[in-house]
């Protein structure tokens, strides 16, 4: 008895005598189905390829980011704007005194 169902099986027989269209239909949607998961995976390991490529430009543009802040805060502070070749052509300089206060009472 097992030797007959193995026979069926590695001769490919397994279906039965005659094929029914269900079973035609069945082995169509687990192929099909085989085929969606094989390519789910695939989908999956290219996101994940690719979130990890965006996270490492992230924190490359973050860096460059934070540089570029800190040279702007530098350069923004009132000696380097005073320092500045267009400014000295000018003529202009920063006062020596600070400017007075003017209060208005009511």
């Amino acid at each position: 008895m097992a030797l007959k169902i193995l026979k069926h099986i590695i001769t490919g027989n397994w279906l039965g005598a005659k094929i029914n269209k269900s079973n035609v239909y069945f082995i169509l949607f687990i192929v099909a189905f085989i085929i969606f998961v094989i390519y789910n995976r695939y989908r999956a390991e290219e996101l994940i390829l690719e979130k990890r490529a965006l996270k490492k430009e992230v924190e490359i543009l973050h860096s460059k980011h934070t540089k570029i802040q800190t040279k702007l805060m530098f350069l923004g502070t009132e000696r380097k704007v005073a320092e500045d070749s267009t400014i000295i052509k000018l003529g202009l300089h920063l006062p020596e005194m600070p400017p007075k206060q003017l209060i208005i009472e009511e």
